[in-house]
């Protein structure tokens, strides 16, 4: 038997998961995808570019004794990079709310790291460049502004119960 595509949308709104997923905006999952390509870049850049980059780049010295532990470091992080960049992926194209949750949690991840990254940090004297900070600070800018969007944009749709 055949079923329409409104008798379809109806039984789908039924669904008190599926209704409120529906509730979110569109948007994050186009964010959250759009965000994990660009950490498939990211990862490459850390990992297969890692020994050139740390180099020409950032300008790190990885002839030093400490040169392999800065690579390791580098490629570690490269490594999280595809692990976060499958999570978005994967949460863009299934799920908006895992989506929110993914892009809520990133920034608060980094924070955490930023503040431990000053805290042990803060009397040592860098060498590097980084020219990703500014991409770092742009990510997380994005991360926060479409959750706090899509949360006000869901909060704005939410009918009032008056007298109930």
């Amino acid at each position: 038997m055949l079923t329409n595509s409104a008798t379809l949308e109806t039984r789908r709104l039924a669904s008190p998961s599926l209704r409120q997923e529906a509730s979110y905006p569109r948007f994050v999952s186009f964010v959250a995808v759009g965000l994990g390509c660009f950490d498939i870049v990211r990862g490459v850049v850390h990992t297969v570019l890692a020994g050139s980059l740390a180099v020409d780049v950032s300008g790190i010295d990885v002839s030093g004794p400490s040169g392999r532990d800065l690579i390791v470091l580098m490629t570690a992080f490269g490594h999280a990079n595809f692990i976060t960049a499958a999570a978005l992926i994967q949460a863009g194209l299934t799920s908006r709310m895992a989506s929110l949750i993914l892009l809520s949690v990133i920034p608060l991840a980094l924070l955490i790291a930023g503040v431990s990254l000053h805290y042990w940090g803060a009397d040592l004297q860098g060498v590097g460049v980084f020219p990703g900070m500014n991409n770092m600070r742009m990510y997380m800018l994005i991360c926060t502004a479409t959750v706090a969007t899509a949360l006000l944009l869901r909060w704005r749709r939410r009918p009032l119960n008056r007298g109930a």
